[in-house]
């Protein structure tokens, strides 16, 4: 195969910037950026979609990169790793629960909180410098367009579009400009199609949105990765009688190395639950079961930590957390807590905790299984199929169950624990390296097949538009 051009959109990865912590996706799509960074089979621009897709300054690039990992690692603006894991220390020794950022790092709830507090008292609260600093790569280093590389390149060799995520896809103008130059590819991972299959879970409109995503997905993409059977199985219920080629590939859950220096943890045993709190996650289930123990045990019930920032659709576990007292002294909401923090709860915690009602793929549960900490998760699907019988699995509503098991594994030299505690140490994690030979291997073979060629249709004169109340239609062939 010729050498290929690849084209690595980063727009989910720089409207994640000033965030502390990231979520699962964001996390995929560093991992891409640093992976095709160092790829030297293939010559790869990074580009940005905003009105149209326009590339990045190469020099930008590491930088933004090293830059946007150290803040997810050490924690940025007053919520540090250090400070995450004191406050955790003070819950853990009895001595209060401190507030921790409850909407995680620069959410669209904190920027409106922040806007209203300015016009309210005409203070000018403090910007985060990597928040600047997306910002300026967005406005500065992306002001090159692609277009005359796409006139160079797109008929002498496999010109791959790629993208780790579905951002952006409910407004296809900015691909379909890419798509009509004959030999350029488009590459999509699909994480999950939860929006579609499970509207319920999600704010209101999004369903819509995600099924956009999934048109442009169908008339555009010639490759899908997905990230597991599971999701691929769903994905091709939407995707028509011509579908993308599809491959799967679990993504990487390997250990990461973090450079901060933490205060030790508090000698105290705890449960961890990993994930943004919304609906689907399944958090009143773990709420109603701590409750029921602190009734039940008193202080010697087992403490939880929840770290993750609020979401959506999920008024009723963050009532419970603002106002049911008598859980303050064991359960304590963490916030969006960065990385590194991150790693030294999941390496202490007495099991890590998931009973989400569904998941694509469900990276708290192989993060937490490859440095050796028992889980115990939902049984659905998608766990059945990327851990087996390396966690143990719970149906999502048998709530006495979960009881159960949190008693037991909380059992001072609990058995039940230990054999948790061996299947953790035999589970071989997804590898990086792994997943990214099955996508280089994908891109090569999609970029042997005829691609799909986007061609607008002749448009009417704007005039008869306007009196037909039509918008000027558009072909795929």
């Amino acid at each position: 195969m010729t050498r290929p051009l690849i084209l690595f959109d980063l727009t989910r990865l720089v409207s994640a910037s000033g965030r502390s912590a990231p979520t699962g996706i964001e996390r995929v799509e560093l991992a891409y950026a640093k992976w095709l960074h160092g790829l030297s089979s293939a010559d790869v621009r990074f580009v940005v979609t905003m009105q149209s897709v326009r590339m990045i300054a190469d020099a930008a690039v590491p930088q933004f990169l090293e830059r946007q990992e150290a803040t997810w690692d050490a924690g940025a603006q007053g919520f540090s790793a250090e400070s995450a894991i004191l406050n955790v220390n003070e819950f853990l020794a009895g001595d209060g629960s401190p507030t921790a950022p409850r909407l995680g790092y620069l959410s669209k709830e904190e920027r409106e909180l922040r806007r209203s507090r300015r016009g309210v008292t005409g203070q000018q609260t403090s910007r985060s410098p990597i928040a600047t600093w997306a910002q300026h790569m967005s406005a500065s280093w992306a002001r090159e367009p692609l277009t005359p590389l796409l006139r160079q390149n797109h008929r002498d060799r496999p010109v791959i579009y790629l993208r780790a995520s579905l951002d952006r896809l409910e407004r296809p103008a900015p691909i379909e400009r890419i798509k009509a130059f004959p030999g350029v590819r488009m590459v999509n991972v699909c994480h999950d199609l939860i929006p579609l299959d499970f509207p319920e879970f999600v704010r209101p409109g999004t369903a819509t949105t995600c099924a956009a995503r999934v048109e442009t997905l169908a008339k555009h993409a010639d490759g899908i990765i997905s990230s597991s059977h599971y999701s691929a199985a769903r994905l091709r219920q939407y995707l028509g009688p011509k579908p993308p080629k599809i491959t799967v590939s679990h993504i990487g859950s390997e250990p990461a190395r973090h450079d901060c220096a933490l205060p030790p943890l508090v000698d105290s045993p705890y449960f961890l639950v990993v994930s943004t709190i919304e609906a689907r996650k399944n958090h009143m289930l773990l709420l109603n079961v701590w409750r029921r123990l602190v009734d039940d045990l008193g202080h010697a019930a087992p403490k939880l930590i929840i770290a993750g920032k609020r979401g959506w659709e999920a008024q009723t576990p963050i009532a419970v957390l603002d106002r049911v007292r008598q859980l303050s002294s064991h359960v304590y909401e963490a916030g969006a807590v960065p990385d590194a923090a991150l790693d030294l709860l999941r390496r202490n915690a007495t099991a890590v905790l998931m009973p989400s009602f569904v998941e694509g793929f469900g990276m708290p549960v192989t993060e937490a299984l490859s440095v050796n900490t028992p889980v115990i998760a939902s049984d659905i699907p998608v766990f059945r199929e990327i851990v087996g019988n390396a966690a143990e699995l719970i149906d999502p509503l048998d709530g006495p169950s979960w009881r159960r098991a949190v008693i037991e594994y909380a059992e001072k030299n609990s058995p039940r624990r230990a054999a948790a505690l061996e299947r953790a140490r035999r589970y071989e994690p997804p590898q990086w390296s792994d997943h990214f030979r099955d996508v280089r291997n994908f891109i090569e073979e999609v970029g042997q097949v005829q691609p799909k060629i986007y061609v607008p249709a002749r448009r009417r004169p704007t005039f008869a538009a306007s009196l037909l109340g039509v918008s000027p239609s558009r072909t795929l062939l």
